[in-house]
């Protein structure tokens, strides 16, 4: 096979990315990995870990074009990956996992889902859309999205007893962009499968 045939190697593909966060703290703001994923950066991601769940806020700067479910990626949306034990080295979806996707306008009633797709018998029910929380603000340049998924909505999470979790997410603008990824791009690999190419977080 010709070598010009595979896609192009980016440094980051041979890095496993690692976040700190303190317990209880002030939304920590991801670090934007654009420049190393070959992406146009159009967002910002804030995270906290709290005793009683995860809260999330996004900061678009391109204007809300439109929201689609179930097929996200064709609007503007924004799916999110956790692994709510951190199991290093996973290479399959387990019961810890979640793939939650957010819109920032309701569409057939939903703003917020969890859609995991377990292909193993080591899986459970999905939370209920009503448990997740979404505000959205709008202005002519873009809009920013508030999140808060309850303890109840994420199996597994309870900071006394774990405080690894694994991480990714894509924001997606349906037509107008590229996503942006964390921390690798789903155009190389297939993100939402595979934990193990998720970051690796530790909350103290």
């Amino acid at each position: 096979m010709d070598l010009r045939e595979f896609p192009p190697i980016l440094p980051l593909h041979f890095f496993q990315v690692e976040l700190a966060f303190s317990k209880g703290g002030k939304p920590k703001l991801i670090e934007d990995l654009s420049t190393f994923l070959a992406e146009d950066a159009f967002s910002e991601v804030s995270i906290s870990f709290l005793e009683g769940g995860i809260e999330l806020y996004l900061k678009i700067y391109k204007p809300f074009e439109k929201a689609c479910f179930p097929d996200v990626a064709k609007g503007d949306g924004f799916e999110l990956f956790i692994d709510t034990r951190g199991i290093l080295d996973a290479q399959i979806l387990h019961k810890y996992c979640h793939h939650f996707v957010f819109l920032p306008k309701e569409v057939d009633g939903i703003l917020g889902a969890e859609v995991t797709h377990f292909k193993t018998n080591d899986k459970r029910e999905l939370s209920s859309k009503e448990l997740l929380k979404v505000s959205t603000s709008f202005s002519k340049n873009g809009y920013c999205l508030e999140i808060f998924i309850p303890d109840n909505a994420l199996y597994g999470y309870d900071l006394s007893e774990s405080t690894r979790f694994k991480l990714a997410y894509m924001v997606h603008l349906g037509s107008k962009s590229h996503p942006n990824h964390f921390p690798k791009s789903s155009i190389d690999y297939q993100l939402k499968e595979h934990p193990s190419l998720w970051a690796d977080v530790i909350v103290t």
